[in-house]
């Protein structure tokens, strides 16, 4: 990764992942997503450490995977990409180590804006247990830079 951080994009990881700069150096996704051959659907198992009550996913879970799927899905287009917004309806409660699918699509996209959406679902063609809604944001090219300096004046 080069030194200056807005340089930073999310390139696929050795095994060719698309994965955040958090999980892409171990080659795996923490969160248990998995991407499928369809750049918009995704097999996702909640790790038993991600609990949040008896058998079922924290909420913050379920939020981070979904914040996950619907940026990959804008991945393979735009490599800068932040999350402006991310709204979550959980419908069901959501089973740890069970196996979910998560299906994404690109709502609408102009300029820098976009908007995507997924489901959560029980198995491939369960019942929806969570859906949510995302406005992503192409980066500007000084995002970081900004965000540094407000940092450090604060």
């Amino acid at each position: 990764m080069s030194e200056h951080p807005d340089d930073f994009t999310i390139e696929p990881s050795a095994s060719g992942r698309l994965l955040c700069g958090g999980c892409s150096g171990n080659d795996r996704c923490r969160l248990g997503v998995e991407a499928r051959e369809d750049p918009l659907r995704f097999d996702v198992i909640c790790p038993r450490h991600w609990q949040g009550g008896p058998e079922v996913a924290h909420g913050g879970w379920i939020a981070a995977v979904f914040d996950d799927v619907l940026t990959m899905a804008v991945l393979r287009t735009e490599r800068r990409l932040v999350t402006k917004s991310l709204a979550v309806s959980y419908q069901r409660p959501v089973p740890v180590e069970q196996c979910l699918a998560a299906t994404a699509s690109i709502d609408a996209h102009s300029g820098r804006n976009w908007t995507v959406s997924a489901v959560l679902a029980l198995g491939r063609d369960g019942p929806t247990l969570a859906t949510a809604r995302a406005e992503l944001r192409t980066r500007r090219a000084d995002h970081y830079a900004r965000h540094h300096a407000w940092l450090t004046s604060n």
